[in-house]
């Protein structure tokens, strides 16, 4: 076998570095899984797919105030924590509120864009329940078990803080 040349060597070895730093060109990705946060959704599968995810998550499900915080950024917490709220289905959009406090069923309405990402209550009549009255509230968090809504103009520190009850 004869040796090798060191001029054969460099250019094997030009060869193997050239292919390998060739460039390909790659397709650009799509990232079609990622939806924008308060998107207005004209797809009726992706409508859909909301409208079942609000009605399994909070439709008719109990729900309990573990914060009640008003405009001036008092803590009204206690006043509302024997209470037990349902937004019944009419429909995905709207349909009755229903507050059950210290054995009494207190009745108003609810609302909501087509996005979700406004919630409209109305209870008239009940003093105790004015902190729900500031329309439209908008949601600042949404988890499984837990919804956090403020009001959309909110001049002080007016939240409240929803959990689901299991």
């Amino acid at each position: 076998m004869k040796p090798i040349g060191i001029s054969a060597l460099l250019v094997v070895l030009l060869i193997i570095l050239n292919i390998g730093s060739t460039s390909c060109k790659k397709e650009p990705v799509k990232n079609n899984d990622t939806i924008p946060k308060d998107t207005v959704y004209n797809d009726s599968a992706a409508r859909a797919y909301m409208e079942k995810i609000f009605e399994a998550m909070v439709l008719n499900q109990p729900i309990r105030i573990i914060l009640a915080v008003d405009s001036a950024g008092n803590n009204l917490t206690a006043n509302y924590q024997d209470m037990v709220i349902y937004l019944r289905k009419d429909t995905y959009y709207a349909g009755p509120l229903e507050i059950l406090a210290k054995g009494t069923k207190h009745m108003g309405t609810w609302s909501s864009n087509s996005d979700y990402s406004r919630l409209n209550l109305e209870i008239q009549g009940v003093p105790e329940f004015a902190i729900f009255n500031s329309n439209p509230w908008r949601f600042t968090y949404k988890s499984i078990n837990l919804l956090k809504i403020a009001p959309v103009s909110n001049p002080g520190q007016k939240t409240l803080h929803l959990e689901k009850v299991l």
